[in-house]
C-alpha cells in the first residue's frame, strides 16, 4: 500500500440492540456501556445512541441509558464514531528508568490482588526466583518478561473464556487476554504499576475490528508505555490500536452492564462486531 494512502483514522458504526421482555408494566431499564476515551486518540461522535447520556469517570467514558419501557421493547444502541489514534513510539535507546526509582506509594497502590491478577499467587511466586526477575532496568526487565511469556504460553490460541494469570501459567494456553493478565500480575509482583487496555486491533489488509487487550507500564521517567506481548510490540502506539476502556484497579469492567437487573425483566443482546471504515 502506498504510504500516503495509509489510514489516519477509523469510523466505527455500532449496531447493537437490546430486546426487553417484562412480566410487569413499564419496567425501568438502566444500562451502562463504554465509549472510546480521548486517551492516545482523538474521538468524535457522529451519531449518538438515542436517549443516552455521556459520562466520564477517571480514565473512562461511558453512556448511560435510563428509561421506563414497555413490556416488549427494543433499545437501539446504534451509534457512529470516528477515532484517530495518535501514534507514538519510544526509541529503544531512550532510558526507561530504574524500577527502584518508582515511588513506593505507587508500587503499593498497584499491588492489589484479584482473580485475573493474583499478585499473591503462590504458584507464580517461583517466577520471582528467575534470574531476570530482579533486574532493576525497566526496559531490560520488560524485554526479559516478554521472552519469558512467549516461552510460557506455548499454545497461543483464541479462548472462549478469559482464563486469568494462574490458569494461563498452568496450561500454557491463551490469547491476548492471558498474555496481558500474566504480564500485569508479574509486573505488579515486581512493583511496577501496570494496567490493561481493551479495544480493537485493526489489520489494514482485512479492515476488521478485532477485539484485543494489551497493557501499559509506568516508567519513572517516561510515564505510561504501551506493552503488547501477544503482538510483540513494546513501546509503540500505532494507528492499528483503538482504545475502548482502561482497566486499572478493576480487572474485569464489563463492556455492557445492566444496572439493578430484575428477575421480572428478561434481556437479549444483539451485539455484532462494529462496521469499520478507514479514513484517509
Amino acid at each position: 500500500m502506498i504510504e500516503h494512502l495509509l489510514p489516519r483514522g477509523w469510523q466505527f458504526h455500532h449496531q447493537e440492540h437490546l430486546f426487553v421482555r417484562a412480566n410487569i408494566g413499564a419496567p425501568m431499564v438502566r444500562l451502562k456501556f463504554f465509549h472510546y476515551p480521548s486517551y492516545r486518540q482523538t474521538v468524535k461522535i457522529i451519531q449518538s445512541p438515542i436517549d443516552c447520556a455521556l459520562k466520564t469517570k477517571r480514565n473512562n467514558i461511558f453512556f448511560l441509558f435510563q428509561q421506563r419501557v414497555r413490556k416488549k421493547f427494543t433499545i437501539s444502541l446504534e451509534r457512529t464514531i470516528t477515532v484517530f489514534p495518535i501514534p507514538s513510539s519510544i526509541p529503544q535507546n531512550v532510558e526507561w528508568g530504574e524500577i527502584s526509582k518508582i515511588p513506593q506509594e505507587l508500587r503499593q497502590k498497584y499491588k492489589q490482588s484479584s482473580h485475573y491478577w493474583p499478585v499473591q499467587s503462590s504458584l507464580l511466586q517461583k517466577v520471582s526466583q528467575e534470574k531476570w526477575f530482579g533486574d532493576d532496568d525497566l526496559f531490560t526487565w520488560v524485554k526479559a518478561i516478554g521472552y519469558y511469556l512467549i516461552q510460557t504460553i506455548k499454545h497461543p490460541e483464541k479462548q472462549e473464556k478469559r482464563l486469568g494469570a494462574d490458569k494461563a501459567f498452568l496450561t500454557g494456553t491463551g490469547d491476548c487476554d492471558e498474555f496481558i493478565d500474566l504480564f500485569i500480575t508479574l509486573a505488579r509482583m515486581r512493583g511496577i504499576p501496570c494496567r490493561r487496555l481493551t479495544g480493537y486491533f485493526i489489520r489494514n489488509e482485512e479492515v476488521e475490528a478485532e477485539p484485543h487487550a494489551w497493557g501499559e507500564i509506568l516508567s519513572p521517567t517516561l510515564g505510561w508505555i504501551p506493552v503488547d506481548i501477544a503482538l510483540h510490540n513494546i513501546g509503540n502506539h500505532t494507528i492499528h490500536y483503538v482504545i475502548a476502556k482502561i482497566e486499572e484497579f478493576n480487572p474485569a469492567l464489563s463492556d455492557y452492564q445492566i444496572l439493578k437487573p430484575s428477575i421480572s425483566v428478561h434481556y437479549h443482546w444483539e451485539r455484532p462486531i462494529p462496521l469499520i471504515t478507514p479514513i484517509y
